[in-house]
């Protein structure tokens, strides 16, 4: 038998008496196309179109990294389930941090 843990809790699921929820997350860098692009009708230098040029082949090399994407598959509990469907980013965390005020 296949066992089942919450990647968010660590709690064993029951696939038996609780449904099992899976979240599928794909993340990718999403270049600005017009960062790359020239007007060909304008006359620029030759020189400086080469380093333009180079610089936007690097841009876009870097974008396609592996470092820049990510994949995953999680499996949730009805519990953490219900929790990521109302903040699936997380923001609640981020602003609970509460400094004081020296």
């Amino acid at each position: 038998m296949i066992h089942y843990t919450c990647d968010r809790c660590k709690r064993e699921i029951d696939t038996a008496c609780e449904i099992r929820y899976t979240v599928q997350l794909e993340v990718q860098a999403a270049p600005d196309p017009q960062l790359g692009d020239f007007d060909e009708d304008i006359d620029h230098l030759t020189e400086l179109h080469q380093i333009l040029e180079g610089i936007a082949e690097e841009d876009e090399m870097d974008l396609s990294n592996a470092e820049t994407s990510l994949q995953g598959r999680y499996d949730l509990c009805p519990e953490c389930h219900r929790q990521f469907l109302k903040n699936p980013l997380g923001r609640d965390a981020f602003h609970a941090i509460g400094f004081s005020n020296n």
